[in-house]
Order: C-alpha cells, then sequence, then structure tokens
C-alpha cells in the first residue's frame, strides 16, 4: 500500500505543477494590453504627417479600428473611413510592444492608402485571414459614411499573402451588388478541391458568394423571415465554424433578428436559400456576434452589454449553452473577437458609441486590444 502512495504521488504533484503554469500563462497574458487611438497612426517622417494635418487629411479623432486579424507577431486592422480625415483604411501593429500606445503602421504601404484612386482601398469595413494565410479584405469603396457619404470606387475584395504582403487577387463587386446593397462581413473557405469561396454579408438580404477561381458570383437571397423586426440599417453578422473535407459552416443573423441560423458552406457553394437554412435558436435579447475561438464555438455580447459569452455550437443557441468567459469592462464594447497567439482569444473594444455620437476628444476612440481573460480590469484612461 505505501508503495501505491509513493509511486502515486510524482503524478499528483505533475498535475498541481501543470495546473500552476497554465494559470500562470493566462495571468501573463491577462496583463497585456495594447492601446490605440487617433494619433497612432505612425507617419514616414513628420514632414507628411503635416502635410497631412495641413490638408486636414489626418483628424485623429476620426479614426477608430473595429475589425482586426492576428499573424504571428502583428496585428491587421480595420480602420473605415466613417468620417474625413482617416490617412490609413489597413494597418498593422507590433505584438512585441505591448502595455503603450500602439503605432499603426499602413498595411501594405502607404500607396494603398490613397483615397480616390481606386487603385487603392478605400474603406476596409472587414478582413478576414484564412487557413492559407491569404488576408482577404473587404473595401466598402464609400467614404465619410457618417458625415457626407462619398463613393469613391466600386466595391472591392482584395486578397493578401501574408507570406510577402503582395497583392494576389483583386474582385470588383460592381455586378453583384445592388443599389440598395449593405456589405458588412466577409469569411473565406475552399471547397474539397482547394478553391477559395468567400462569402460576404449584405444587409440587404442575401449572402454573396464569389467563386474566386472559376471568377463566379451570385447572391444567396435570404427568406424575408430571417429580418423580420430589422430596419433598414440593421447589421447581418457572418461567421465561420471552419470544419475539414468542405463541411464549413457558416452562421449568420440580423442584430435585432429573432433567431440565429446556419447554412452549410457547401450548400452555399451551390447557391442553395432557405431549403438549407437551420435554425439554432431563438433570442432572449439582441446579440453581437463578434467572432469564433478558431472552432466550434462563438464569441457573442448582448447589445450594449460588455461580458463576453462563448456558445459552443453544436448546442442550440440558448443562454444555458453560455459560458461566462469575461465580465464587464464599464468604458469599452467589444466589436471583434478572434484567436490571438497561441490560441489564446484576443478582444478589440472600444467606447464605439462616443465615437458613433461625434463626443470622443481630439485623439479620437479609446481603443483597447487585450487578450480575453474572465477578470477584466477596466481602463478607462
Amino acid at each position: 500500500m505505501s508503495s501505491r502512495r509513493v509511486t502515486g504521488l510524482p503524478f499528483a504533484l505533475l498535475f498541481v505543477l501543470v495546473s500552476v503554469l497554465a494559470s500562470t500563462d493566462d495571468l501573463e497574458y491577462c496583463n497585456i494590453v495594447y492601446r490605440i487611438n487617433g494619433n497612432s497612426i505612425d507617419f514616414p517622417c513628420l514632414s507628411t504627417k503635416n502635410i497631412y494635418i495641413s490638408a486636414h487629411r489626418y483628424l485623429p479623432r476620426n479614426v477608430i479600428p473595429i475589425r482586426f486579424q492576428c499573424d504571428k507577431e502583428r496585428v491587421l486592422f480595420a480602420l473605415p473611413r466613417l468620417r474625413s480625415g482617416v490617412p490609413t483604411t489597413l494597418g498593422q501593429i507590433d505584438l512585441g510592444k505591448p502595455n503603450c500606445y500602439a503605432h499603426i503602421k499602413p498595411y501594405p504601404c502607404w500607396e494603398y492608402q490613397e483615397e480616390g484612386n481606386c487603385n487603392s482601398l478605400q474603406s476596409v469595413i472587414d478582413l478576414y485571414v484564412d487557413v492559407k494565410r491569404i488576408m482577404w479584405v473587404l473595401d466598402s469603396g464609400i467614404t465619410n459614411f457618417l458625415e457626407q457619404p462619398i463613393k469613391r470606387c466600386p466595391p472591392k475584395v482584395f486578397a493578401f499573402t501574408l507570406n510577402n504582403d503582395k497583392t494576389v487577387k483583386t474582385i470588383d463587386l460592381s455586378e453583384i451588388v445592388k443599389s440598395s446593397s449593405r456589405l458588412q462581413y466577409l469569411v473565406t473557405d475552399y471547397n474539397e478541391l482547394g478553391h477559395p469561396f468567400v462569402y460576404i454579408s449584405d444587409g440587404d438580404g442575401a449572402i454573396i458568394v464569389l467563386d474566386v477561381n472559376n471568377n463566379k458570383s451570385f447572391r444567396v437571397v435570404l427568406p424575408r423571415a430571417i429580418s423580420a423586426g430589422c430596419g433598414d440599417s440593421d447589421v447581418l453578422y457572418l461567421l465561420l465554424i471552419a470544419k475539414p473535407k468542405g463541411q464549413s459552416v457558416v452562421i449568420f443573423s440580423y442584430l435585432c433578428g429573432q433567431k440565429v441560423y446556419s447554412i452549410k458552406s457547401e450548400h452555399l457553394r451551390s447557391g442553395k436559400g432557405s431549403s438549407a437554412i437551420v435554425e439554432l435558436g431563438t433570442k432572449r435579447k439582441h446579440s453581437v456576434l463578434l467572432g469564433t475561438d478558431g472552432g466550434k464555438g462563438v464569441v457573442l455580447r448582448y447589445r450594449g452589454e460588455a461580458e463576453l459569452f462563448l456558445w459552443d455550437t453544436d448546442q442550440p443557441y440558448r443562454e444555458c449553452n453560455f459560458e461566462l468567459i469575461q465580465n464587464a469592462d464599464e468604458c469599452r464594447l467589444s466589436t471583434h473577437v478572434s484567436v490571438g497567439k497561441n490560441e489564446h482569444l484576443l478582444s478589440l473594444s472600444s467606447n464605439l458609441s462616443d465615437f458613433l455620437n461625434n463626443t470622443c476628444g481630439v485623439g479620437g476612440a479609446s481603443s483597447r486590444l487585450k487578450y480575453v481573460c474572465k477578470e477584466c480590469d477596466d481602463d478607462c484612461y
């Protein structure tokens, strides 16, 4: 008997040690924060910055990052030109420099940020890095959306390979959008042959499908019941639950919609609509679908509330199937959650309401990129 206790002791100690190391690792990530505001733009030199300021092409209070993707030691941001004075609409920061105000460098270069040049980016509203490290970027082509909207160029999807930051594809969406279209989110999946397909949510009641390999595109029109109770400016969230052998699932829901739905990626590729849509559950409150955990989990919060929840999509959409993964940050609301370094979840949050109401200070929105931790310290400066 004593022999068994002695030999069992090292295993018990090993279990405790592993648990302690894991919690220490989590705590280390919880203390990392990247602070971003309108003054974070990294110009090539002071004279260039002064030129932008004097020409009113740089107004720090009008800069806000709303979406992001992590790529190794950097994070790439969508900074839509919702108002005038946003010099770069697609940027990147170095993850090796936390706990200070981040320096946003333009991606892939300054030449791609020229407003009014239709060979450049106009207003990036979403971005998605796929399994092959290709970043797909959704450009609305419309600037000054919250002031006096200006249609600079046709809406487009740009694809960059992150291995060398070169453009590998540009897709003009002119022929597939309508005058009433409201392009919002995009994801990318591959079929069994390894060909990419891009899915874009159109708040006008459709999912746009881009068959990149065959240069084809079409709209999968959603049943009107899905948008019941929603206004003309409602948001159509779109997420991809990636699965092997072409069996991925797209989850979607309107912010003010009553239910959450899914459709298999293979059905979208074949143009199936209402007959292939599956109802996943009914909402008790309006929910914001923020992103995935890289697997079958969806991260969400309720409208106007800051707590983050994880929903296992193998289970119905019900509150009893939600796990609280971060308590409220009283100062900011998350606009996107995605996988960061070492599979830890990152959340991008800001005082978005202040920005939309144009009540931010001269430094613009106060944004934070932080790892998701249950006990979240307020950072109200």
